[in-house]
């Protein structure tokens, strides 16, 4: 996003901000199968989500908008609730049940042999900020389309890849947003996700205002 467009647009929900980053402090711990999976060194309730460790960040909104990076909680938040990744309330209409989505090239995949569904990494963008998110985010003006869908659910995520190293010491394979399926528990255990994908049903064009 250029200089000029953030100072006039709101920063989205789901953006980064500086003051948010923490440290991934990572090793591969043994569980009761056997089975080495990726770890924080000091373990915590919420770490794990739909199977899969989650990076770590903070929740304050504090410091400088980092605008090419999400906030892995609250990106997450908006897949799973279906809010607005712009001003994070609910995305879904009132009287239509249906979710209002912009999907782009870079954050949907379509998927083979099944009509009017498919993957994204973006979350929904409510009716109300649909325009002002289109007129404003230089990035939408390259390849965006609105739709709504009539539902969603948790498929996949995006993550960076580890393996184990000497004495249990997390190695990163140099490998960033790689997409992993929520089906592939070989995979999630090497795994720290920083996106949750969500698979989207019957969408539907709708217009852009």
């Amino acid at each position: 996003m250029t200089s000029d467009a953030a100072t006039q647009l709101r920063v989205p929900y789901v953006i980064a901000h500086a003051d948010e980053a923490v440290p991934q402090r990572l090793r591969f711990a043994r569980h009761p199968l056997g089975r080495l999976r990726l770890a924080y060194d000091d373990p915590r309730r919420g770490d794990m989500a739909h199977g899969v460790l989650r990076a770590r960040v903070l929740n304050n909104q504090r410091g400088a908008p980092q605008w090419r990076k999400l906030n892995t909680l609250r990106q997450w938040r908006c897949m799973v609730k279906n809010l607005c990744q712009v001003c994070g309330q609910v995305a879904t209409d009132p009287e239509t049940g249906r979710i209002s989505w912009i999907m782009t090239d870079t954050a949907f995949r379509d998927i083979p042999d099944v009509a009017n569904s498919g993957y994204t990494s973006a979350p929904a963008t409510c009716r109300a900020c649909i325009p002002a998110s289109l007129s404003m985010c230089p990035q939408l003006h390259v390849s965006s389309a609105v739709y709504t869908v009539a539902r969603s659910e948790p498929a996949a995520v995006l993550a960076d890849m580890f393996g184990p190293g000497p004495g249990g010491l997390a190695v990163h394979t140099g490998e960033h947003n790689v997409l992993v399926g929520l089906n592939e528990p070989h995979l999630l255990r090497n795994a720290l996700a920083t996106q949750l994908i969500v698979q989207v049903h019957d969408l539907q064009p709708a217009d852009r205002k």
